[in-house]
């Protein structure tokens, strides 16, 4: 049930710098190292040998990116993983793919521009349309008359017969051209020695003048046709430069190959540029194995190096454990919920992996909370139908309607109905105390085992005295034990006397005393804390294990909806009572399974892991060949 991050070693080698390349090639296959920069060791080798390559590296890389995302061409992988790249073959393709690049760049900045030309005839033309009614040159508009004042513009429709019959009376001219969604365009004309007069009305309306695009010259119909033509040439343009673009990666399509092949074997070297260091032709890698590999990585690199290379295996030591990383293997059923607990973080190399006591507790603790036969049957037969697609969910609602379904056995319960199956233990709904005494027992037993977790993950990390003298150890752990036990003799007797508080008192006095301990502070300050973190502790215990009645609160919510599903179905006629069952019971599926699904990962991550696992540990990622 308790398991580590597989056992890692580290490995340093010393070659000869001809052979690094091949050495990346080789481990990258493997994928068993992780490499990392230990510069307290080797202060000599100063010199990075790989930033030339990996620098070439990542703008060949970048090129390739760029031209290969709009080809649309799929890649495969070369047969041949054995040759390694050199810098000169990176350099050339480099610069092949700089200048193909710079006429494909070309190309797109001119399908740009004529796109950014199109935009703007069809913002035209769709300006133009409120015009086309009017026959006359719309150049007229923007030049001032001697004599005759014209001006367009729109005006609510609300306005415009008031405004008609006021011009008029001024001895102005106003028609509407185009009307739309409550405005209607319009055309004043008027002389130009009252135009003073005109501006007035026109204000008084709401009128918005019109601003005629330079581009308006002649008659509208005539502009129309005019736009209309020039929105067709460029279009014709746009799509023979596309077409153009598209020919080009075509043709290109086995340089991208090549590129992609190349790329692909030059990676893992030009992934050590900040990890390999060397000195006049000697060149050292260190990085993290599996301790498993250990023999076959020696025998790999000796077969496939040229010269002789120089390895060192060593058990990491305890400083150096922030730098280990966390590979994590677990059987295919259990993989989901690995990644549920790397939501929460990655257990660092000297924790213990809480993956299996995670999968077991939260299928339990939804089985507890929603135990009923036919709901857990029905999430355990959808979950089979989403295999396919969702393997991973399909896998934890699987376990987890089944759970379901079991715990449906010992409450007696079947798509709500408690008069089907005969109880294996005892009902919530009739036996209330019962199950809330259940609760209890379930999150003391958890934390219990969350605080011996937390103790053997400090002395594993050489936290000697937090291990034993803090909230989270052995201190802590026998605190809780002695609330619980007061607890009993409280519900149980009616009393707490001097055995159980001298039992409360010690462990809590050698809390306070570490935490007076590690506190810095002045005299004043240190005491707020201590006590202040006292109480939080405290408190915390109490919390926490209250907490877990929720696993009674919903298992009783769960019958207390299906009787209020039954209750409304009792009211209707024989048709509609079985539609509210059925509807009620899918009801109860949907939501109370999502809040339970929910409520049990709060209590693992709230409850559980934030008392012994600090989720700070680092993914192992290997050297590999992969994606450039």
């Amino acid at each position: 049930m308790l398991a580590r991050p597989v056992q890692m070693k580290k490995i340093s080698l010393y070659m000869v710098d001809t052979d690094a390349q091949q050495a990346a090639l080789t481990l990258a296959r493997m994928q068993v190292l992780h490499p990392f920069n230990d510069r307290l060791q080797d202060m000599e080798m100063q010199e990075y040998p790989a930033n030339a390559y990996s620098e070439l590296y990542n703008s060949l890389s970048n090129r390739f990116t760029k031209l290969s995302s709009g080809s649309g061409q799929k890649f495969s992988d070369p047969q041949d993983l054995t040759s390694i790249v050199t810098l000169q073959q990176i350099q050339l393709l480099d610069e092949e793919l700089k200048d193909l690049w710079a006429i494909v760049s070309a190309m797109e900045e001119r399908q740009r521009q004529l796109s950014e030309k199109l935009n703007a005839t069809q913002q035209l033309t769709k300006s133009l349309q409120k015009f086309v009614s009017l026959d006359l040159d719309l150049s007229r508009l923007k030049r001032p008359g001697r004599f005759l004042k014209i001006i367009v513009g729109s005006v609510p429709s609300g306005h415009l017969a008031q405004l008609k019959r006021a011009l008029s009376l001024a001895e102005f001219m106003i028609e509407s051209f185009f009307s739309a969604e409550g405005i209607d365009h319009v055309v004043v004309v008027g002389s130009s020695q009252q135009q003073r007069d005109m501006q007035d009305l026109l204000k008084s309306a709401d009128f918005r003048e019109a601003i005629i695009p330079d581009e308006f010259s002649g008659n509208p119909a005539q502009l129309q046709a005019d736009l209309a033509a020039q929105t067709e040439q460029i279009e014709l343009a746009i799509r023979g430069v596309i077409s153009k673009r598209e020919q080009l990666l075509s043709d290109l399509a086995p340089i991208l190959q090549s590129a992609h092949e190349l790329l692909l074997r030059a990676r893992p070297y030009a992934s050590l540029a900040l990890v390999l260091k060397g000195k006049g032709g000697l060149v050292f890698l260190q990085g993290w194995v599996p301790a498993r590999d250990q023999d076959a990585i020696s025998l790999r690199l000796q077969q496939d190096l040229q010269f002789p290379v120089h390895i060192q295996f060593s058990k990491p030591q305890m400083k150096e454990y922030d730098t280990v990383p966390s590979l994590l293997e677990h059987h295919w059923l259990l993989r989901p919920f690995q990644s549920l607990v790397s939501n929460f973080g990655l257990p660092s190399y000297a924790e213990f992996d809480p993956t299996v006591l995670f999968s077991i507790s939260y299928i339990l603790m939804f089985g507890m909370m929603f135990g009923d036969i036919g709901h857990g049957a029905f999430i355990a037969i959808v979950s089979v139908f989403l295999w396919k697609r969702y393997p991973a969910i399909a896998i934890v609602g699987g376990l987890a309607g089944l759970s379901s379904t079991g715990f449906g056995f010992v409450y007696g319960s079947v798509f709500g109905f408690e008069d089907v199956v005969h109880a294996l233990w005892m009902s919530p709904m009739h036996d209330p105390e019962q199950i809330l005494l259940l609760a209890l027992v379930w999150g003391a037993v958890f934390l219990l085992i969350a605080n011996l977790l937390a103790i053997l993950n400090m002395l594993s990390s050489g936290l000697v005295n937090e291990a034993l003298y803090s909230g989270k150890g052995v201190a802590g752990l026998v605190f809780y034990l002695a609330a619980l036990y007061a607890g009993y003799q409280m519900m149980a007797n009616d009393r707490a006397g001097w055995l159980e508080l001298s039992l409360l008192a010690l462990p809590m006095a050698l809390i306070m005393r570490q935490l007076w301990r590690h506190s810095s502070a002045n005299l004043f300050e240190r005491t707020l804390v201590v006590l202040i973190e006292s109480l939080e502790h405290l408190i915390s215990s109490v919390s926490g294990t209250l907490s877990f009645l929720r696993v009674a609160a919903f298992s009783l919510n769960h019958i207390a909806l299906a009787a209020a599903v039954f209750s409304i179905a009792a009211m209707m006629g024989t048709t509609g009572h079985w539609i509210t069952i059925i509807l009620g019971n899918l009801f109860i599926i949907v939501l109370e399974g999502a809040i339970v699904a929910i409520q049990c990962l709060r209590l693992e991550y709230y409850e559980g892991f934030s008392r012994f696992f600090s989720g700070t540990g680092k993914a192992f990622e290997p050297l590999k060949l992969g994606d450039h």
